[in-house]
């Protein structure tokens, strides 16, 4: 992922998350309609990365929603082959099941986590989803 692609995302969650700090929803609204416009964009095009997809699945409220963007994700990381992407988009989808009560489910997203961690040096995230996964 080239620097300004990836400073633009981390600009826009930034504004996200500052606007949730200070429970400014207009201004959360608003970039969160950017990251839309982002993803959008760059969707099918060579800019396109999980790195954007994930980040708008984990700003997304709505729940069934963010897991059909959380796919869309997935599906770029594999087509790029970034490892590290599926093992934390996988993450993500299994801590959204767990929210969901869906149990199940979200041992079944943390396995297929712990699976893409195999092929990736990040300890932390191997840390976080065997963490997860012993929480069952």
């Amino acid at each position: 992922m080239k620097a300004p692609l990836y400073d633009e995302i981390l600009d826009i969650c930034q504004q996200i998350a500052n606007a949730s700090a200070e429970s400014d929803d207009d201004a959360r609204h608003k970039a969160c309609q950017n990251l839309q416009k982002l993803c959008a964009t760059h969707q099918g095009s060579p800019k396109d990365h999980p790195l954007q997809w994930e980040a708008l699945g984990d700003f997304t409220d709505d729940g069934d929603l963010a897991m059909d963007i959380y796919e869309i994700a997935l599906s770029v990381a594999d087509k790029l082959t970034l490892p590290t992407f599926t093992a934390s988009i996988y993450l993500a989808m299994a801590r959204r099941q767990q929210e969901f009560e869906e149990q199940d489910k979200a041992i079944e997203y943390g396995q297929k986590a712990e699976e893409a961690c195999q092929h990736i040096d990040n300890e932390e995230l191997k840390n976080e989803i065997k963490t997860f996964l012993a929480s069952f």
